[in-house]
């Protein structure tokens, strides 16, 4: 109404501007950043897309999706310095996002809990589990807030129970086979993240960590060995339960 004209980097500072306290509107604002790319607010400070989700952090601790913009560009022994004083690396980062879900009381958690069931929510869940397992080394556990130990392997699994999606479908997407052999995991699934395509490269990264011969049937009937994946339609034959695992040996 004033005759401006902004576009949407501007709008989300217009945004902050109108109410500095909305967590969210610094993560928009610091998505929308280019890499190396600032922001100056109206109170003058200039901000890059870091300081952006770290604010966003100092406001709401809870705020998951500002921990995973965080470590997405962290390499391995990096670590970012939170206003608590706190220093995170890439996994510890990506902990504290599924964290700060499962403290959510209107999230559908990892745990299962039918709180809310939410699209979104589910995505981002399944994204830092993800992202939690291909920086794990294999040998390796991490706790998870319900005090549980998982393995990576462990947290690929994890990411099949309780899921809202449609059961035995999933995008064809990318070739995710061929992408980690190009690119390493931890790029791979930057570029799945990408192509919102996270559930097939979790199935893919799970297939790498199977032993030999041995032959694991998810929930919604896609059967993974060693060599092959194969996803069966719902309801089809050899579908497997919603409710549980199969291992074939």
């Amino acid at each position: 109404h004033d005759g401006r004209v902004l576009d949407s980097k501007l709008l989300f500072v217009e945004a902050i501007r109108c109410n500095p306290d909305d967590g969210d509107a610094y993560i928009t604002l610091g998505v929308a950043l280019a890499k190396g790319e600032t922001a100056q607010l109206h109170d003058g400070r200039v901000m890059d897309r870091r300081q952006l989700f770290l604010e966003a952090i100092r406001l709401h601790s809870d705020f998951c999706r500002a921990y995973y913009q965080l470590a997405i560009p962290l390499t391995f022994g990096e670590a970012v310095q939170l206003h608590d004083g706190r220093e995170l690396s890439k996994r510890q980062l990506y902990a504290e996002a599924i964290l700060s879900i499962c403290n959510n009381s209107w999230a559908f958690t990892y745990l299962g809990f039918n709180l809310a069931p939410n699209a979104t929510v589910q995505k981002e869940r399944r994204f830092g589990l993800v992202a939690l397992a291909v920086t794990l080394p294999p040998d390796d556990t991490i706790p998870m807030p319900d005090r549980r130990l998982l393995s990576s392997r462990q947290l690929l699994e994890e990411v099949f129970r309780s899921s809202i999606d449609t059961p035995g479908i999933r995008p064809a997407g990318i070739d995710h086979a061929a992408a980690i052999a190009l690119l390493g995991e931890e790029q791979a699934l930057a570029e799945a993240a990408l192509a919102d395509d996270v559930e097939a490269f979790a199935v893919e990264a799970l297939r790498r960590r199977l032993e030999p011969g041995e032959r694991l049937k998810l929930p919604d009937g896609t059967l993974i060995t060693k060599d092959l994946i194969l996803t069966i339609s719902s309801g089809g034959e050899g579908a497997a339960s919603s409710s549980g695992w199969t291992i074939l040996v």
